[in-house]
């Protein structure tokens, strides 16, 4: 019974909506195929409880994010193309990943609607610009023809390779965290809890998503697992690679991209409540 009144807040129309708008995201990155058949199962289940628990104001960003990404997944060049194939990350995004991206997002969009409080949208808003801003430097840093350094040791790495960065990777990295901020700015000035809340909470949103997306390279260039394959000598991120097993010579087994990708989501989101709850 305590669960009642909680219960009675739900909307089936708009949940319904959210099943059918995350249907047609599914849809679009399928198109592009940017997503596996798992991954349309994560983005149904996270469009869902988006839309369906936050309305409109919180879908907007989350459509913005997976539209936007398998539009720069779908940018091939020949050298990314080959990068992406050497180090196994050229097919579409499957439910581990969808879930690592926006998994923490829908979390929030849960206690928003326990608690009622918009300010969890912020933190929600942190989450996906840290996952724009990585999903947009990663796609878009493979294309700069220069090698990446790594964010760690200011050291040449291989293009693809975790930790690295380049200028064209760090622009886009910029731009997708604060694109994403400015894609959901106008639905604020349409939502009556958020009007009171100045831009200062916005660029809290997009800076906390912004150092989210670096602390993603850190951990990538740090304690994320690399191998070295004993066939074509390439740093890769797979125990395994040309048919045979790799030699770990960084980070730690258990830690792949996933995690790596959830981790730093979150960062963004729990970095953004704290500066929100304690003003620094």
């Amino acid at each position: 019974m305590k669960f009642w009144p909680l219960l009675s807040h739900l909307n089936s129309l708009q949940i319904l909506g959210g099943l059918s708008l995350s249907i047609v995201v599914t849809l679009v990155s399928y198109r592009f195929k940017a997503i596996s058949f798992s991954g349309a199962w994560g983005i149904v289940v996270i469009g869902t409880i988006v839309f369906g628990l936050g309305g409109i104001l919180f879908a907007v960003p989350l459509i913005f994010f997976f539209i936007s990404s398998s539009l720069f997944t779908s940018i091939k060049t020949l050298g990314k193309t080959r990068t992406l194939k050497i180090l196994h990350k050229s097919g579409p995004r499957d439910f581990r990943q969808v879930m690592a991206n926006g998994g923490i997002g829908a979390l929030f969009v849960i206690v928003y609607f326990l608690t009622g409080n918009i300010v969890w949208f912020f933190p929600y808003l942190a989450s996906l610009c840290e996952a724009a801003s990585d999903t947009w430097a990663t796609e878009l840093g493979t294309l700069h023809p220069d090698s990446p350094v790594s964010i760690v040791t200011l050291k040449k790495v291989e293009p693809g390779q975790s930790g690295g960065i380049t200028l064209l990777g760090t622009l886009a990295a910029i731009a997708g965290s604060l694109v994403t901020m400015f894609v959901a700015r106008p639905f604020g000035f349409l939502n009556p809890e958020l009007i009171h809340f100045s831009t200062k909470f916005w660029l809290i949103a997009a800076n906390c998503g912004l150092a989210g997306s670096l602390f993603d390279s850190v951990l990538g260039g740090s304690i994320q697992a690399q191998y070295r394959c004993s066939n074509c000598r390439h740093i890769v991120e797979q125990s395994s690679h040309c048919n045979q097993p790799a030699t770990l010579v960084r980070g730690f087994g258990a830690i792949g991209n996933d995690f790596i990708n959830f981790t730093s989501a979150t960062f963004a989101a729990l970095a953004s409540t704290l500066i929100l709850i304690f003003g620094f």
